[in-house]
């Protein structure tokens, strides 16, 4: 027996919007997604229906409700793309402060120290406002009555960076099990530097390679091909005057290339 598609739907969306206000920090509300959602797939369904009944009758209503159904698909877009964007920052701050945070849960744990005054600590340091923001949440779950273990197995559903649940798997599988957590968190730090030091290296080599690039195409190249239609320009072979291929290398091609090569140099230095 088939489910009602509409019931799918919004068992799905239900799904979706609770997953992404969990992995968000709640920074994004579930409701107003589901809304959202809800609001443009339907304007975009009785836009598309209307526009198939009115093609006959007025094409030029039609059209209309064509580009506002695909303006509704676009703002879903946007929606989601926002979404994806916002939980990839969330992550890239976490990992960002995995080598602080291990550095000082290591010493602490190694001395003894109980764990949740060990994520109260974290919670006071200055790391990231989120993460601070997340270790505070951690460490209030555990007095509100919590036990320590599903504290941080709450913690790893609120947070989509791979390295801090890795990280904070580790702790859960080992805490009360093994006395050498601080050791196999030191392996787990080793791994992380060497991880960073040889994503250095490469994006080292990239950013090297694009520079040499950039000065050639930005900076010889334009050079190059005005000094050439000088020579030229006399013997009337060249098809455009010395002024305007100044004009168009200055005006247009720099910029546009300077532009391209900003947006690629900084995506590497993320």
């Amino acid at each position: 027996m088939f489910s009602n598609p509409i019931t799918v739907l919004k068992n799905w969306l239900d799904s979706y919007s609770h997953q992404v206000s969990i992995k968000s920090g709640y920074t994004i509300s579930s409701d107003l997604i589901k809304f959202s959602m809800l609001y443009l797939s339907a304007q975009a369904i009785a836009s598309l229906t209307l526009a198939i009944i009115l093609i006959r009758l007025g094409p030029r209503v039609s059209l209309l409700f064509i580009l506002i159904s695909a303006s509704s698909l676009t703002a879903i877009g946007m929606i989601n793309a926002y979404i994806v964007i916002r939980l990839r920052s969330r992550a890239r701050k976490f990992d960002k402060s995995m080598v602080t945070i291990l550095l000082t849960i290591i010493p602490l744990m190694a001395s003894g120290e109980p764990l949740v005054n060990v994520f109260n600590y974290l919670a006071s340091i200055k790391i990231e406002p989120e993460v601070n923001g997340e270790f505070k949440r951690l460490v209030s779950e555990v007095y509100s009555g919590f036990d320590i273990v599903s504290a941080v197995k709450r913690s790893i559903e609120r947070v989509p960076s791979k390295m801090y649940n890795d990280v904070m798997g580790i702790i859960i599988e080992s805490y009360g099990v093994s006395s050498s957590i601080a050791d196999v968190l030191m392996l787990k730090l080793d791994s992380i530097i060497r991880g960073e030091q040889s994503t250095f290296r490469s994006k080292t080599q990239a950013l090297s390679l694009m520079m040499e690039v950039y000065v050639v195409s930005a900076q010889l190249l334009p050079i190059l091909l005005i000094i050439l239609t000088i020579s030229l320009a006399p013997l009337g072979s060249i098809p455009i005057s010395p002024e305007a291929l100044i004009l168009l290398m200055f005006l247009i091609y720099i910029p546009v290339v300077g532009s391209v090569f900003y947006i690629v140099i900084s995506g590497l230095l993320d």
